[in-house]
């Protein structure tokens, strides 16, 4: 019988395995469908011929796809494909968050052209160049220490954190922290869990897939009605004092006293959401409600919004009676890369990290400065919060003439991406409107995103 003529193409190295350039090529052939199942090879022999190589090659080449399934061989007979079923080329699941806007103001993230990739480069190489080589083992769930060490300084310069390295827990990112806790707390007997509402639906989603019960707590100008929280009868309660989302409300003097008394008094816990707390425009930042009580807040501060959320670290400032508890719940499944870790460390360290925030500061000021402007020229109906920290703003709809259903249709249609109040924070606690958030598009970009939102909005 004559020898199968195969058509495989073969990519050879100069001081490449020939072997292995022939085991790929096979592979791809049967993977890609241009070698059928129950397709005869050539023999040996013949193959080792056409392709010239060494008879030798051509065997152990077989018997290697042999083993790994791709061929059958059987004695007397041609070797062959075997049955093999390709997996799926096409990625046919949807994307969770949907396809990005051109014009994006979702809230959530910064700018990612804004990274400082240079400086974080350096910082990368030089802890990979210099760490020991326990470094590049299983890392401490808790955190590597130099980490712990460097970030409970920052947290106290910066954010008037009251911790040290052994309370300081690392974690990769906030919904990983917030999922802990509140795993946590219910082994620790806490059933209702408290959250402002208004607030964002997937920590909602989190706290109930641990087994909590939310308990929406309502939010006004002065940030969560404490009377209302004490009323709730629960065990927890999640705030984010500095700048509240949605609404962009800072948690005042006597409020933050009176949730902290409210914790004591009910041996309750309260969990800090500080998600962009360092962007504060009008004066310094204001700084933590954990430094008002560090036996009852657990502080919760991520890189997200300051360096970038590709970087996912996060950290917990914990109260000592929990960091037991919270260890036998995270174990071994918190840890999170050591090299970004003493990355971060190194960043830090330097005056990197500051140097970052600062510049984004004054970057988002003008921003934000430049979409109020923008609106209360456009879209007077508009009724916007505060504008003094944070990455957006909360813009409510303060006409009859127009809704939070129709805004978003018209702003779907000319690629705009808003987020909706009542559409997609599933609460109606502030009514009809918009969180814009405006350190999404890149620096070059906002200008033309932003006379896009103009357009939009100019002619509802």
């Amino acid at each position: 019988m004559a020898d199968t003529q195969l058509d495989i193409q073969l990519e050879l190295a100069a001081d490449g395995p020939r072997r292995t350039a022939l085991e790929v090529a096979i592979r791809s052939a049967i993977r890609s469908g241009r070698l059928a199942e129950g397709t005869a090879l050539p023999s040996s022999r013949a193959m080792a011929v056409d392709l010239g190589l060494s008879r030798s090659t051509v065997v152990a080449a077989y018997e290697q796809l042999n083993a790994e399934g791709y061929l059958r061989a059987e004695h007397g007979s041609a070797t062959r494909v075997a049955r093999f079923r390709a997996p799926p080329t096409v990625d046919d699941e949807p994307d969770p968050f949907g396809p990005a806007p051109l014009h994006d103001f979702r809230p959530g993230e910064p700018d990612a052209s804004s990274f400082p990739r240079t400086r974080w480069l350096r910082s990368v190489k030089r802890v990979t160049n210099g760490a020991p080589d326990s470094a590049f083992g299983y890392p401490d769930p808790r955190g590597v220490a130099e980490f712990r060490s460097i970030l409970a300084g920052y947290l106290g310069r910066t954010r008037s954190v009251e911790a040290d390295q052994g309370a300081i827990r690392v974690v990769g990112g906030y919904a990983a922290a917030l999922g802990f806790v509140a795993e946590m707390l219910r082994h620790r007997g806490v059933e209702r869990i408290g959250v402002e509402d208004p607030t964002l639906p997937m920590h909602v989603q989190l706290l109930r897939a641990a087994g909590l019960r939310t308990v929406p707590v309502a939010v006004d100008e002065g940030g969560i009605d404490v009377d209302r929280l004490r009323a709730s009868d629960v065990g927890a309660v999640v705030v984010t004092p500095a700048h509240q989302y949605p609404t962009g409300a800072t948690l005042g003097s006597e409020r933050r006293t009176a949730l902290v008394d409210w914790a004591r008094e009910r041996n309750a816990w309260i969990i800090e959401d500080d998600y962009d707390g360092e962007y504060r425009y009008d004066r310094r930042p204001v700084g933590a409600l954990q430094g008002l009580g560090p036996d009852r807040v657990i502080y919760v501060g991520t890189a997200s919004k300051s360096l970038t959320p590709a970087v996912r670290l996060g950290w917990m400032v914990v109260p000592e009676p929990l960091r037991a508890d919270l260890m036998r719940v995270t174990n071994l499944r918190s840890m999170v890369s050591t090299i970004d870790q003493l990355a971060l460390t190194d960043f830090i360290e330097r005056g990197d990290f500051d140097r970052h925030v600062r510049q984004m500061r004054v970057r988002y000021r003008r921003r934000s400065d430049a979409l109020r402007s923008t609106l209360a020229e456009v879209a007077p109906w508009l009724a916007l919060g505060d504008g003094a920290a944070g990455l957006h703003v909360m813009a409510r709809i303060a006409t009859d003439r127009l809704d939070e259903t129709t805004i978003l249709t018209a702003s779907d249609a000319a690629s705009v991406g808003l987020f909706g109040l009542m559409t997609h924070h599933r609460s109606t606690a502030a009514g009809p409107g918009f969180s814009i958030g405006f350190s999404r598009p890149s620096e070059h970009h906002f200008p033309t995103a932003l006379e896009r939102l103009a357009g939009v909005l100019a002619a509802l």
